[in-house]
């Protein structure tokens, strides 16, 4: 059974104007105080590539002059704000201890900030780093989404450049030839850049389609307008009458019901089940082992007394019950919803530096079939998903190494329902559930940074409705006493 754990930050509706105030002193802080906070926040209002805020003609227009002119006086500008074909953008520099930063950062409309405090990775910014000691070029940063994780990164390479795409830490892409000198692609729209690489590089991923994600949107609101009526209770579910049990025996839970988070995702599940059969899922059947298809003689051992598998084995089974339910006239396996692309191969640790963050790669390993996914990769990878399978929502299976004499040993201790989508102005929306609360990614990977994440699909249907939350039992009044005789 899935161990007790300290449960979730929730997302509280009276922590809104404090989230609110947070947001604005990040985005507005200096690049030291944004450091030392960890991860600037997105800034809303993206475009699709077809609608990318290009600064190509003032890039060419102020190259010999600021770009590519001599280290001093490159670096002796002032910071100015001028108009270019596609809007405003605000050139500025930054030096470094081994390199300076040339600075085109596009100015978002609709956004007001204080002098000098405008953020510097706003979608079509770009970032030009060059060798203080000799000024030669070094790379480009070129922000894909106003989010200083989403960018390209471009080498100088001879008489041809190459190109990196980083996508939340997950490089997507590494060393893509470009067939033009590195000063060439600094002065090019990115259009250009797309039509050099576009058999390379997978575009798509920046043009979501947001009418794709019409059921996973509905869902989302659907279990927001009842987290407030559900409530944890460990080894909490509810069984195929609706009725809240214990998952161990299936017996009928005392006191307050509720939900642990296995039970949360069942509950999810039994949205799209019970309109589908007219009733909901056994939890004791989502409970079934199933010993031989993950793990070996060494977990088996402690299968009985510690049941590390639990997590795996009860998303497999929610999803496949559901597969069956909606395509029965289709053979479903027990792994046939398990998540196993393996996007990139590298990811970047550190990408909150907005000028040159992330530039130290470290392997990504592929996925395995018992344990999913490194942690840390997660919101990349959800980013990928939810472009390429758009519709679909995951259950997440967290598993933690043990210590000891259980070295080696790894527990499946928790489950999430993740539903990653794009909401209707292409803004990537990749909510978390866990038990009664909406957490993050980020709260999630946070508590699990070295941890493994499996993740197996269910499609968001159409019709979603999950049991509604018994009421808890009515106190038993107490008995009088007996009269005397």
């Amino acid at each position: 059974m899935i161990a007790r754990i300290a449960r979730p930050a929730p997302v509280r509706a009276e922590s809104k104007l404090l989230a609110a105030l947070v947001f604005l002193v990040l985005v507005a802080a200096p690049s030291t105080v944004l450091h030392a906070q960890g991860m600037p926040p997105p800034l809303p209002g993206d475009t699709s590539l077809a609608l990318f805020p290009d600064s190509a003609d003032l890039r060419a227009r102020y190259w010999d002059g600021f770009l590519a002119a001599p280290r001093d006086v490159a670096l002796s500008r002032a910071p100015a704000t001028l108009r270019g074909r596609d809007g405003f953008f605000r050139f500025s520099s930054v030096r470094g201890r081994d390199s300076f930063y040339l600075i085109v950062a596009a100015v978002k409309s609709g956004l007001r900030f204080p002098r000098g405090r405008e953020p510097i990775y706003a979608q079509g910014s770009w970032i030009i780093k060059r060798s203080l000691a000799d000024g030669r070029f070094l790379q480009a940063k070129v922000f894909l989404k106003s989010d200083p994780g989403v960018f390209l990164r471009i080498y100088p390479d001879g008489d041809r450049s190459r190109l990196d795409l980083v996508l939340y830490g997950g490089v997507i892409d590494r060393e893509v030839p470009i067939p033009v000198p590195f000063e060439r692609v600094c002065v090019s729209r990115m259009a250009d850049i797309v039509d050099w690489t576009r058999d390379l590089v997978d575009w798509r991923l920046f043009s979501p389609r947001p009418g794709l994600y019409a059921n996973v949107a509905s869902m989302v609101a659907a279990i927001r307008e009842r987290l407030g009526g559900l409530n944890y209770a460990a080894d909490g579910a509810l069984d195929a009458q609706g009725q809240a049990v214990q998952i161990r025996d299936g017996s009928p839970q005392a006191g307050k019901p509720g939900l642990n988070c296995s039970g949360f995702a069942k509950w999810v599940v039994d949205g799209f089940y019970g309109p589908l059969t007219g009733t909901y899922l056994d939890p004791r059947a989502m409970a079934e082992r199933h010993i031989g298809s993950r793990g070996g003689d060494w977990s088996n051992v402690y299968e009985k007394s510690l049941d590390p598998y639990f997590g795996l084995d009860w998303t497999r089974n929610l999803a496949r019950a559901l597969a069956k339910a909606a395509l029965p006239e289709e053979e479903h396996s027990l792994t046939g919803s398990d998540v196993n692309i393996a996007p990139f191969a590298l990811f970047a640790p550190s990408t909150a530096e907005p000028v040159n963050g992330g530039s130290i790669y470290e392997p990504y390993n592929a996925p395995t079939s018992s344990l999913g996914y490194a942690a840390r990769g997660l919101k990349a990878l959800l980013y990928v998903l939810a472009v390429r399978d758009p519709g679909d929502i995951y259950l997440a299976s967290v598993a933690r190494s043990s210590g000891g004499k259980l070295a080696g040993l790894w527990r499946h201790y928790h489950v999430a329902v993740l539903a990653p989508y794009f909401d209707e102005n292409g803004e990537f929306r990749p909510v978390v559930f866990e038990s009664d609360v909406e957490t993050s990614v980020e709260s999630l990977v946070s508590r699990a940074p070295d941890e493994m994440i499996h993740l197996v699909r269910i499609s968001a249907l159409s019709d979603f409705e999950p049991p509604p939350f018994p009421p808890a039992p009515p106190a038993t009044p107490p008995v009088p006493p007996s009269p005397s005789p």
